[in-house]
């Protein structure tokens, strides 16, 4: 099943599900960075912020990156991630509204 289609119409250029592994799963758009290279980041990322979210008494589950020119909104899925590559500007909340569709669907894996 294709998950990330959904994306494209809001823009998206480049979104992935992985799993915790860093593996890809399903890859969306074109471009930089290579689908391959976000999910072995986004997974690093959610390893290594899992102390801190545990000493906050929880665990990862949302997290966005920011450059000058692009975002990075990252949402975890229990064991996995699902990540999309936006331009500044762009409708953050529509595009993590449809993550979080998403999610619901992947949940079910």
């Amino acid at each position: 099943m294709a998950y990330l289609e959904s994306l494209a119409p809001l823009g998206v250029r480049r979104a992935v599900l992985t799993g915790l592994d860093g593996l890809v799963i399903e890859a969306l758009g074109r471009g930089n960075p290579p689908a391959e290279v976000l999910a072995a980041e986004l997974a690093s990322l959610v390893r290594h912020m899992t102390p801190l979210a545990e000493a906050l008494s929880g665990e990862v589950r949302r997290f966005t990156l920011a450059t000058e020119n692009q975002e990075v909104l990252a949402l975890r899925v229990g064991e996995y991630i699902l990540g999309a590559v936006i331009e500044r500007g762009m409708d953050r909340k529509a595009i993590g509204q449809e993550l979080s569709r998403i999610a619901l669907q992947v949940q079910s894996l």
